[in-house]
């Protein structure tokens, strides 16, 4: 029951995250919505010219606000905030290749499944530090087994996007 509960409550952060990022991209004007996602994540917008750093390095840094917001013993809540900052980007993200009338393939192929995979990835890495009730206290535990098994499915998905990506391309 409680693990249904958690699982709900990450389906309407991602849901609620996407929509505000639909809705954030209407209030913007194209070249303000350009401006952002050159700054957050400039693939989207040229993905002829992408190098291993483009690929990894959002990966990384994404990860690494959430594992540094979920270790912290008062800070925890913060993860969830960065990845709903980060799911709203993708819904942006995904307005805006869908409005580009030759971006349906990269939309559908590399923007969306390898976006909502790496929300969902993210939201599991929110689950790596954890409190557990012993004895009158509360004790602290890093699940490393999660941690090493969500690193190697981040691998996996970053391998997987450089193929993807050379597949569009050429």
């Amino acid at each position: 029951m409680f693990r249904s509960v958690y699982f709900i409550q990450y389906a309407f952060l991602l849901a609620i995250g996407f929509v505000s990022g639909v809705i954030c991209f209407q209030a913007f004007s194209l070249d303000k919505s350009m401006n952002l996602i050159k700054l957050l994540d400039p693939r989207v917008l040229e993905l002829s010219d992408v190098t291993l750093w483009q690929i990894f390095l959002p990966i990384i840094v994404w990860g690494l606000f959430v594992l540094f917001f979920t270790t912290h013993p008062y800070l925890h809540f913060f993860a969830k905030l960065v990845v709903a900052v980060k799911a709203t980007f993708f819904g942006f993200g995904s307005v805006f290749l869908l409005t580009q009338q030759e971006s349906i393939l990269v939309y559908s192929v590399w923007w969306f499944p390898f976006q909502l995979i790496y929300c969902i990835l993210l939201l599991a890495l929110c689950s790596v530090f954890g409190a557990r009730k012993a004895g009158p206290n509360r004790k602290f535990v890093f699940n490393k087994k999660l941690f090493f098994t969500l690193a190697v499915a981040f691998t996996i998905m970053g391998l997987g996007e450089i193929m993807v990506i050379s597949y569009i391309i050429n």
